[in-house]
């Protein structure tokens, strides 16, 4: 069955105004946060393009058209990503790789934050229309436990926490080579000039990071680590590591052409966010939650063992 279109356009009274308020106006049957979602999962298109945030303008004479969505357009949340907990405040869950944290501009494929705004929204805002409930977030590759704000309340609780480098955010990680014992990289990292995807270590205008390393154990040409981050900079643990020589198995953004190749599965980092512990935001309790490695990754590790 095809899904319903609705097509309006914008008459001379709304010429420069705001998406949101120009649907709250057009659009009947839906609530303020309703349109919103529909935006956010480009179900919305202003003169033929597809949008994303609903804080843009539109003019006169602008087409708008509406896809309304039907019963499994989206998959269960269930189905996609593991719930370790709930409650009225945040959901602590484990993102599978492969999958986006959030909606970016220069990605497509499903992402985290809609598929949990479709389940338990409407998620907060206040960090972006295109990014509902997220307060940290994972890269695409890289699996694992994420905490997601249900409330502004909790948000604005959970983003301190991180801004006081009070979580604790764990991670393993098969790498090439043999780093030893335990260290600590401390690198300033910085976007690569001309290239936005891409981080570097700037000792100028980078900003502090902080990785601390464990090696639990060493193979023939690899090594298994335990890691943990003290601040949350973009493609920090790739980044820090390539720097020190010893890249993520399976990045082809900063590993090396000398990698010994492992079996970890397509378009997968051997990088898994294990554990987090935080402050409830409603309690105030320290709380904590794991997640096991993914198969991927056991079986990276017993062909490494074999």
């Amino acid at each position: 069955m095809p899904a319903q279109i609705d097509r309006f356009v914008v008459p001379d009274t709304m010429d420069g105004e705001r998406l949101d308020r120009a649907l709250e106006a057009l659009v009947d049957g839906y609530s303020r946060s309703q349109l919103q979602k529909l935006v956010r999962r480009g179900r919305v298109r202003v003169a033929g393009k597809e949008v994303h945030r609903s804080n843009g303008y539109v003019a006169v004479g602008d087409e708008i058209e509406i896809e309304h969505e039907r019963v499994g357009d989206l998959p269960p949340v269930a189905d996609e990503v593991k719930i370790l907990t709930e409650d009225e405040s945040i959901l602590v869950v484990v993102k599978p790789s492969g999958m986006l944290t959030h909606a970016a501009d220069r990605a497509t494929g499903t992402n985290l934050a809609s598929l949990l705004d479709q389940q338990y929204g409407p998620l907060p805002t206040s960090r972006g229309e295109d990014r509902p409930g997220i307060v940290h977030r994972l890269d695409r590759e890289t699996s694992g436990v994420l905490v997601i704000a249900r409330t502004e309340k909790a948000m604005a609780h959970l983003r301190d926490q991180f801004r006081a480098q009070t979580v604790e955010k764990d991670y393993v990680a098969i790498v090439s080579g043999h780093p030893s014992g335990r260290f600590q990289i401390y690198a300033p990292i910085g976007p690569v000039p001309g290239k936005p995807d891409r981080q570097m270590i700037d000792h100028t205008d980078g900003k502090d990071a902080v990785t601390d390393v464990n090696v639990i154990q060493t193979y023939l040409s690899h090594s298994l680590l335990a890691l943990r981050i003290q601040t949350g900079r973009r493609h920090q643990i790739r980044v820090h590591l390539a720097e020190r020589g010893f890249p993520v198995v399976g990045d082809p953004m900063y590993g090396t052409k000398r990698q010994v190749p492992l079996p970890i599965g397509e378009s997968r980092l051997a990088l898994h966010s294990h554990r987090i512990a935080f402050e409830h935001p409603a309690t105030g309790e320290r709380v904590e939650f794991e997640s096991a490695l993914p198969d991927e990754m056991e079986n990276a590790i017993s062909e490494l063992e074999g």
